[in-house]
């Protein structure tokens, strides 16, 4: 098994990588054809989604996905101290990006 640590290029490729992914997940190609000439961050409508929006929803995704790499890491921990605190700050910081989450629903709706 290979034990070498990936290159900072590895690395920026992967954060790449995953900001594109996670903003077409968000919505970016409807923000970009539908969203240009509203002039509020976030529209009280589902038909139409903003550039600001789709920012959101990213960040969202992004603290989401940090909340499941705390939970991996705390099945990998060795110090049961360690595993019990990652354990809680990963679920924390997942309750919190659903929270968000929902009150984004709810002002859109």
């Amino acid at each position: 098994m290979l034990t070498t640590t990936p290159s900072k290029v590895v690395w920026i490729v992967a954060v790449g990588y995953l900001a594109f992914f996670f903003a077409l997940a968000s919505g970016m190609i409807n923000a970009i054809i539908e969203g240009r000439d509203f002039g509020g961050f976030i529209l009280p409508t589902r038909s139409v989604q903003t550039i600001g929006e789709t920012v959101v929803i990213t960040l969202i995704l992004f603290i989401g996905m940090a909340g499941t790499l705390m939970l991996y890491h705390s099945g990998r921990s060795v110090n049961p101290q360690v595993q019990k605190a990652l354990l809680i700050a990963g679920f924390g910081v997942l309750g919190i990006a659903l929270l968000l989450g929902f009150i984004l629903v709810g002002v859109k709706l």
